[in-house]
């Protein structure tokens, strides 16, 4: 009778545990996890699309998390709660869109809308457009630029 009561108890810590681990879901190509709740903060790590990052506290629009051993923060625009429902931990089938289909949908993007939008302007510059989404400024170089011309986040903190 004993083994069965703390069978049955780890089994419903195991549960709350699983209930109280709050995720979250990057939904931006890449997102960076700063030092601190600043959109100029240093960074800590980069993050890509889909990642799942643990979230650990939450102040206004902005999320404390950990990945890949890393705590910092990351702004709300950037990332997705995770809702996990009991059905989909027991294998359940869910009765929606996958978070990914939701998320590429929220930016109004799939292949369907990139054909046709393609149809409709077949004399668009496609590869100048993908040579602006492979630019990458060096974090270094951007906390230089920052300081040099004396930029402050909204609301004047720095």
């Amino acid at each position: 009778m004993k083994a069965k009561t703390l069978i049955i108890l780890a089994g419903l810590c195991f549960v709350a545990s699983v209930a109280m681990a709050a995720t979250v879901k990057v939904i931006t190509q890449e997102a960076m996890i700063r030092k601190d709740k600043r959109f100029f903060a240093p960074p800590l790590v980069r993050a890509p699309f889909g990642a799942a990052l643990e979230q650990l506290g939450k102040e206004g629009d902005w999320f404390r998390v950990n990945y890949q051993g890393k705590e910092g923060w990351i702004h709300k625009s950037a990332i997705q709660e995770q809702k996990f429902q009991i059905a989909s931990l027991a294998g359940g089938q869910a009765e929606e869109a996958s978070r990914d289909e939701v998320a590429l949908a929220g930016k109004g993007f799939n292949p369907e809308v990139e054909k046709a939008f393609r149809d409709k302007n077949p004399k668009m510059r496609y590869d100048l457009v993908n040579q602006v989404q492979a630019y990458k400024v060096d974090e270094q170089r951007l906390q230089a630029f920052i300081q040099a011309g004396n930029l402050r986040e909204p609301g004047g903190a720095q």
